[in-house]
């Protein structure tokens, strides 16, 4: 019979994490913004790794891009709808490794919404922090469709286009803390 792998559970280090989104303003430069509260944790039982099991949940509310009017206008019905859909998630169905590469794949759901995502992720090491805890550190990369979400509020600006893109670029830098066992 063959023995059950010993599971280790990780949770995110929000201190030392940071979920970023970029899209183009007025087709021409990047425009950032951040969610300062979110939570996730991932189950696995490979030390790289490996199959392992991961969630995230971001809080919409906590979006921030640095401009009180544009944050408020992404919480608003036009965009995130923070009020009738206080969540993101994110949930993986499969997470391959490749030396430290690894690619997850998961279900994303904004406003309701589901759509399968792959996030492209590279582990950047592990170690042991100053009070004894062990750490891990990734970082994660993702394109999306905002329209894939019922994210389609836009304005045309004369005959150059449209104010913002639809393709938004997810980064995240992730620091994992592993729970004792």
């Amino acid at each position: 019979m063959e023995e059950k792998k010993k599971e280790s559970v990780w949770v995110i280090d929000p201190v030392h994490s940071r979920i970023r989104f970029d899209t183009k303003y007025l087709l021409l430069t990047p425009v950032s913004g951040w969610f300062n509260q979110f939570e996730g944790s991932v189950v696995t039982t490979e030390d790289n790794f490996n199959g392992s099991q991961a969630q995230l949940t971001i809080y919409t509310n906590s979006v921030y891009t640095g401009n009180e009017e544009r944050d408020n206008h992404l919480r608003s019905t036009d965009f995130f709808d923070a009020a009738n859909f206080p969540m993101i998630t994110w949930k993986s169905k499969q997470v391959r490794v490749q030396g430290d590469q690894i690619e997850a794949n998961g279900t994303l759901t904004i406003k309701g919404i589901d759509q399968d995502i792959t996030l492209q992720a590279q582990h950047v090491g592990s170690s042991p922090d100053p009070m004894g805890n062990v750490k891990a550190g990734f970082t994660l990369d993702a394109k999306l469709n905002r329209k894939d979400f019922n994210i389609t509020w836009n304005q045309h600006i004369d005959k150059h286009g449209l104010l913002l893109s639809d393709e938004v670029i997810l980064h995240c830098d992730v620091q994992l803390l592993k729970l004792p066992s």
